[in-house]
């Protein structure tokens, strides 16, 4: 019957003044939204071009994340995404930036005007502990109704147990308060920065780095990406980042590099309520990834409602997104 009330509604609709075929239509989207499960996807990039060719001449980091490289080179403008989010009922994708200290503010610009026009793109800002007017672009950022940051240490070369990056903290928690918002912090936790580029060892956000952030500033929220630790040793990473009432994790890419027992149990250690899905687009996307993360929510024990909470609920709570 399902099938035949919504052809019936649409035939109806089409009978009607063109005003109260509008406004039927839009309660009509409502009713949909209250029988569906919200769905965000709480790690996606908009690469360049020389990004993707540049991870395109490392085969052997290409295998061991079993990334799409080629399917990624036509992913690159934020339409895409967006379009990609409209056909397959993905409700919000979460753009996260990062840039050098002198590119900052010109990149926080560029990725929160996609969101002004694409309307199921929302965005993070970025920050960088050497950057000048970091107080300014701060306030920026919270007032103009972006929830947080996001960091990637190995590729903005800085230390996140520096003083330099302990200072940006505080100011990121001053100004959270006086704008009555706790920030969330998102943080790449790719552990073969390294090997694969050259990356200063001290740049690399180790589990171990980011237990000691998320216990000195109960003020704030971090997110870590991938799981926790992407590609790092994983009985280290489970000895090193305990849960925390405020560390959430992301699913990106997590599901191709953990074993399924190990991404399970991350998944019964941290709690459906402490874990968002992501994908890492344009390496991977949404459609192959609710099937896979699905399974492995299944094999926790997770139960319907707590899956849902894992593919948007979680996402619209830590960052107050609203559709």
């Amino acid at each position: 019957m399902g099938g035949v009330s919504t052809i019936l509604r649409s035939q109806t609709i089409m009978l009607l003044p063109s005003g109260l075929c509008a406004q039927l239509e839009f309660f009509s989207k409502i009713v949909r939204r209250f029988d569906m499960p919200i769905h965000v996807d709480s790690h996606c990039h908009i690469f360049t071009q020389r990004i993707v060719r540049d991870m395109k001449m490392r085969p052997k980091l290409v295998h061991e994340l079993k990334l799409n490289v080629d399917r990624a080179f036509d992913r690159l403008e934020p339409r895409v995404l967006h379009e990609y989010a409209e056909e397959h009922d993905i409700d919000l994708c979460l753009l996260l930036p990062t840039a050098r200290s002198d590119k900052v503010i010109e990149e926080n610009r560029r990725f929160i005007g996609f969101t002004r026009k694409y309307s199921r793109l929302r965005t993070l800002a970025t920050l960088h502990p050497l950057m000048s007017n970091a107080e300014e672009e701060i306030r920026f950022v919270l007032d103009s109704g972006v929830p947080g940051f996001k960091f990637s240490s190995f590729s903005q070369k800085f230390d996140i147990c520096s003083p330099e990056f302990a200072f940006l903290l505080e100011k990121v928690e001053r100004i959270g308060n006086i704008c009555k918002t706790s920030p969330v912090l998102v943080f790449d936790t790719f552990d073969k920065g390294v090997e694969f580029f050259g990356a200063d060892p001290e740049h690399i956000t180790s589990p171990k780095k980011l237990s000691i952030l998320v216990q000195s500033h109960p003020g704030l929220r971090f997110l870590a990406a991938h799981m926790g630790g992407l590609m790092h040793d994983f009985d280290r990473m489970r000895r090193d980042l305990a849960p925390a009432s405020n560390l959430f994790l992301d699913t990106s890419n997590a599901a191709h590099t953990l074993t399924e027992d190990q991404f399970t149990e991350l998944l019964r250690s941290f709690g459906a309520h402490h874990v968002l899905f992501g994908t890492d687009w344009p390496w991977f996307d949404a459609t192959s990834e609710r099937v896979r993360i699905g399974g492995l929510m299944r094999k926790a024990d997770y139960s319907q409602d707590e899956q849902d909470s894992v593919l948007g609920g979680n996402a619209l709570r830590l960052f107050g997104f609203e559709l």
